[in-house]
């Protein structure tokens, strides 16, 4: 089996499992309602996660990153040493983040919740 689908599976039924937990000890009976609309939320926020993911993958905030670094260097006491220091690492947020772990959890977050969309317009 693909990594990235065994991934997407793993990050698909943590809030599943997660929603009918919270759905079970929440106050009143428990309905299907219920557990779709707390697997909706969970499943949006790993939706919001993997789109984060992308917008920084896409290279976004380097050049946030690259300011900030610049104006932590022009209002340094030692500018000569934190030069040195500060852009001989050049650090850039989209080459730290991992494709693989971006793409699963878009794709599992997206599936969950249009699955429950889907399911919310069916009840």
């Amino acid at each position: 089996m693909n990594l990235l689908f065994k991934r997407i599976l793993i990050i698909s039924a943590f809030p599943v499992v997660i929603a009918i937990v919270v759905s079970l000890i929440s106050s009143g009976p428990f309905t299907l309602e219920k557990y779709v609309n707390t697997l909706f939320y969970f499943s949006l926020s790993i939706a919001l996660i993997g789109i984060a993911l992308y917008v920084a993958k896409g290279g976004f905030f380097d050049f946030i990153t690259y300011s900030f670094k610049k104006v932590a260097r022009s209002l340094s006491r030692h500018p000569e040493i934190d030069d040195v220091v500060s852009f001989k690492t050049n650090f850039q947020l989209s080459e730290r983040i991992n494709v693989s772990y971006m793409k699963s959890f878009l794709y599992s977050g997206l599936l969950l919740t249009f699955i429950t969309i889907a399911v919310a317009y069916l009840l």
